[in-house]
């Protein structure tokens, strides 16, 4: 009677699961799972990395990315433009780069219309920064004290939670810290919320759409501002007119979609998305001149 009664709560929870808007995990391509890497999160769950770096031995300065909500992966498993876009431009610069998935082996494709989101940017992410740093720092192959993390919405957030100064799932002991780190349209709402004295432990650039109606622009123009009037590490942000959430993407089209989440008084809102070509091409030319600086000697 027991197994029967779990038996019935699994296929009830899995049914919750699918109304609420949840998606399955994606497998991983073959030409993917090429480049696959196993590391720890600091919560102890083990996940999986995609690691791109030049030829040769001699260490690399290195992106750790992060993905949004809707996770890292197709439902034929290859990597999400978005993505694949800006592996591309990081690579044409020379660095090595490992792409994080913080879902796929937590059982989840995308999350953007789950009310209930059970992978937070404030909680598990940060963690899953800190074990893909730690990894890499461990490989010859990556200069330790040169990895740069970069996110995008949901993995923006979870950047900014990462490198806040009192940041709790910070390893004790940890010898290096991220060199810096860059967030594309993160929300802010609940960072500023929740962290009364936000500051960052390391330089960080936010790269923001005027015209963001998912992830408001003005509660991170505003926690920036706050941040560097407390003294801590210089954060900074550029605000493009007329950019929309997503607005690096390299080929999507201007559109509406309903995302769900527990934070918004109705449970779900309209938003727009899609690709800026001028935005683009500004944040991509931005990106690539702060990593320069950021890396230089």
């Amino acid at each position: 009677m027991i197994r029967v009664i779990g038996f019935i709560a699994g296929l009830l929870l899995l049914a919750g699961c699918q109304t609420t808007g949840s998606s399955p995990a994606r497998a991983p391509s073959n030409v993917l799972k090429a480049h696959a890497v196993s590391f720890t999160s600091g919560d102890g769950t083990k996940l999986t990395g995609y690691l791109y770096k030049p030829a040769g031995t001699r260490p690399f300065n290195t992106v750790l990315m992060m993905h949004g909500c809707a996770g890292m992966l197709n439902k034929d498993g290859s990597m999400k433009a978005r993505e694949r876009a800006w592996l591309d431009i990081l690579r044409g610069e020379g660095y090595a780069i490992l792409l994080a998935d913080s879902f796929t082996d937590r059982g989840f494709g995308s999350i953007c219309r789950l009310r209930n989101r059970p992978v937070s940017p404030g909680r598990e992410r940060p963690h899953d920064a800190y074990g893909a740093l730690q990894w890499l720092q461990a490989q010859p192959f990556v200069r330790p004290d040169r990895v740069v993390l970069m996110g995008w919405s949901n993995g923006a957030m979870s950047m900014l939670w990462t490198v806040r100064r009192d940041a709790p799932q910070r390893p004790a002991g940890l010898e290096r810290d991220f060199r810096a780190a860059i967030g594309f349209y993160p929300g802010c709402i609940t960072i500023r919320r929740e962290v009364e004295y936000y500051r960052a432990a390391l330089p960080v650039l936010l790269q923001i759409g005027l015209a963001d109606d998912w992830t408001k622009p003005k509660p991170c123009m505003a926690l920036v501002d706050e941040a560097n009037g407390r003294g801590g590490a210089t954060m900074a942000y550029d605000a493009y007119d007329g950019a929309y959430h997503a607005f690096d993407n390299p080929s999507s089209r201007e559109r509406t979609i309903t995302t769900r989440h527990s934070a918004y008084k109705s449970g779900q809102r309209t938003v727009h998305v899609g690709t800026n070509a001028e935005a683009r091409e500004r944040a991509i030319m931005r990106v690539k001149a702060y990593l320069r600086q950021v890396f230089a000697d």
